[in-house]
């Protein structure tokens, strides 16, 4: 069954534990921002270090927009080579690379191993030295880089290059000098040692000789210098495919074999075979091959098929961010089979999945372009997308063009974060300068006034504010006394009528004063606490509302809960006035008319509104002809200043319940109630 690419990352995602962890280099320098500050144009009129600077800037920045981005892919297997100084007379580690024949040297990159964590400076040698001869014995040598008496500076993942001008040689040794102290003396380590001759990688497969191995089966070991895996990732750059990448198929049956095969039209020597991962999942860089794979070889000349390469995935269900490299040294063959036996496994699903393959001879990519015919269940089907020249998500490009791209993105980022230092002093000098100058300039015809303005502005407030308080405090102070002193006179007369058996009439009247005076103390209190600007916000209101209720209604049933979560947003003066209000209004209401002995109140968040509900078991409103409840003709006039909607449900006998629902941007400020 063939899966889209589409579906394949959608089951990727499932995985976590089959993510390998990518850890993105340097970010990438934007161009400079377009200077747009006076004060900025005026500083760079008068610095044309400064412009010099963000020139070059600018360029660099446009330069790395074209390079391959580094990220790190660390390698679970075959990690590269480690060496050192076993004993402390011994000679001098080495490495020594047999490229198989004479041939022009154009560059030689050495990579520095994976990090073992995000502060591991690594083990790339401190000292050494780097030759290239004709001979294995090098007794007549060309010296490529000698290290000298200082140490090498590490390079933090990055490729190191060495140019070598095309001198003929076979042999490539690497003498470590110096290394670093840890496990061993000398210790240091390299991840990939890659030789390019006519731009061609031909160290791939080549043979190693080491001297101070300090090998570790599967993980460090001579032969991982020359497999073509970094972990640095698919060798790739630009822009990606048009259609969906690779091949993919699902595997129904364990054991089922799919066969990719590819006919070159002649028969040609075959230098490697190059296959690259398929990317199941982008967000968590999982990319995978088949679990087990071979590569047969025909001739065409009617004889079966040769095994030339068996792979099985040495960590069974892991992910691979690095092509897997074939080395066949010139072997013939016009029809190459690649062949998939077992399935990278995925949950309750097994995939068979290639997202390219090339066939390298004389420096020729000759699968390049060129029909793959699959076969897989008894199906065959033509398959472009294997020798389009892209990986799962970027144009492939020579892993040699890679490395330098790599190279030289790291030089100019260094570049670009030495420059960007100068560039703000600079600015930071210049800028302060013209300030100064501007300043003075401005400050006589914009700031003085502007803080004249301001000051003004300040003052009047904080008199407003000076106000408020003082009416608060004269009507909480003067106009309360005497309310709660009218209040106790009248029931201090009422009582001494009924001791004396005076007339029932001045009696009740006394009691009426009583109760109008405590009910306007009361109500003053409530004033004089909408004033108060600390008590703004919707918690504060909750705890005005809890205490009224408590006051207003001793003899009834009532709950009050607040299951809003936003209580601590504040409210205008005007909203305070207008919500507490209207509850109260409410809450009188229920008292005069309604006879319930349970009330609910509630308040909660409504997408963005703010729910008020009042709920009584009382009689109900009265209704008219058209059963519809009775205006109550206040709360509808709070409602509508406060932009709000009112909801009155009522039947006679059956209670009331009245709702209202406010915007919160209308409790802030809103000019209805301005």
């Amino acid at each position: 069954m063939i899966l889209s690419h589409q579906r394949i990352c959608q089951l990727g995602g499932v995985l976590l534990s089959l993510a390998a962890l990518c850890l993105p280099a340097k970010a990438e320098t934007p161009a400079l921002a377009q200077v747009t500050n006076p004060i900025s144009r005026i500083a760079r009129l008068f610095n044309p270090q400064l412009v010099k600077v963000e020139d070059r800037m600018d360029w660099l920045g446009n330069q790395i927009s074209s390079y391959a981005k580094r990220c790190e892919y660390p390698l679970k297997t075959d990690l590269g080579y480690r060496g050192g100084r076993i004993g402390s007379g011994d000679a001098d580690p080495s490495i020594t690379l047999d490229l198989g024949d004479d041939m022009p040297v154009q560059q030689i990159f050495l990579v520095p191993p994976q990090r073992e964590f995000l502060e591991d400076s690594g083990i790339f040698p401190k000292r050494f030295t780097l030759e290239v001869s004709k001979r294995a014995d090098f007794s007549k040598s060309t010296v490529i880089f000698r290290t000298g008496e200082s140490d090498y500076p590490q390079p933090e993942g990055t490729p190191v290059l060495f140019h070598c001008k095309d001198t003929m040689a076979r042999y490539v040794r690497l003498s470590v000098h110096r290394g670093h102290h840890r496990e061993s003396e000398d210790l240091f380590g390299l991840s990939e040692f890659v030789v390019i001759s006519q731009g061609e990688p031909v160290s791939f497969g080549a043979t190693v000789e080491t001297a101070g191995a300090l090998n570790l089966p599967g993980l460090w070991h001579p032969a991982a210098l020359v497999d073509g895996r970094t972990p640095l990732g698919i060798w790739q750059n630009g822009g990606g495919p048009d259609r969906n990448p690779g091949d993919a198929v699902m595997v129904e049956e364990p054991g089922t074999v799919t066969t990719w095969s590819l006919e070159l039209g002649e028969s040609a020597p075959i230098d490697r075979v190059v296959i690259f991962p398929y990317q199941v999942s982008r967000s968590f860089e999982t990319s995978v091959f088949p679990e087990m794979l071979s590569i047969e070889l025909e001739n065409g000349d009617g004889s079966a098929g040769i095994t030339v390469f068996e792979w099985t995935n040495p960590l069974p269900g892991s992910s691979h961010m690095a092509p897997l490299v074939i080395p066949l040294h010139g072997k013939i063959t016009k029809t190459l089979r690649l062949k998939a036996t077992r399935a990278w496994i995925m949950g309750d699903r097994r995939l068979h999945a290639l997202s390219e393959m090339e066939v390298w001879s004389d420096g020729v990519n000759l699968a390049k372009g060129q029909p793959v015919s699959r076969e897989h269940g008894g199906q065959p089907e033509t398959v472009t997308t294997l020798t389009d020249g892209y990986s799962s998500e970027r144009q492939i490009i020579p892993v040699g063009q890679w490395l330098h791209q790599l190279r030289e993105r790291s030089r100019i980022e260094s570049e670009l974060a030495n420059l960007r230092s100068i560039q703000v002093q600079l600015a930071s000098d210049s800028e302060l300068n013209a300030t100064w100058g501007s300043a003075v300039i401005l400050g006589l015809t914009f700031l003085i006034p502007v803080f004249i303005v301001e000051r003004r502005r300040l003052m009047s407030k904080e008199q407003l504010d000076g106000i408020r308080k003082r009416i608060a405090s004269d009507l909480h102070d003067d106009i309360g006394s005497n309310l709660g002193s009218i209040s106790l006179i009248a029931r201090t007369a009422r009582k001494d009528l009924v001791r004396l058996q005076g007339p029932e009439e001045i009696a009740g009247d006394l009691s009426e004063v009583e109760t109008i005076a405590r009910e306007s103390s009361l109500a003053m209190r409530d004033i004089v606490w909408l004033l108060e600007r600390k008590q703004d916000s919707i918690g504060d209101l909750v705890v005005r509302m809890r205490e009224t209720a408590g006051r207003l209604l001793r003899e009834v049933d009532f709950t009050l809960e607040c299951e809003s979560t936003k209580t601590a947003a504040k409210l205008s003066l005007d909203a305070k006035r207008h919500l507490f209000l209207f509850y109260k209004e409410a809450i009188h209401n229920i008292l005069k008319h309604s006879k319930a002995d349970r009330v609910s109140i509630r308040l909660w968040d409504e997408d963005d509104k703010l729910a008020l509900e009042i709920t009584d078991n009382g009689v109900g409103l009265p209704v008219a002809d058209r059963k519809v409840p009775v205006p109550v003709n206040k709360l509808q006039d709070r409602a509508h200043v406060l932009d709000g909607l009112l909801q009155i449900v009522s039947a006679t006998g059956d209670g009331t319940r009245i709702r209202l629902f406010v915007k919160r941007t209308h409790l802030t400020h809103h000019p209805a109630m301005s």
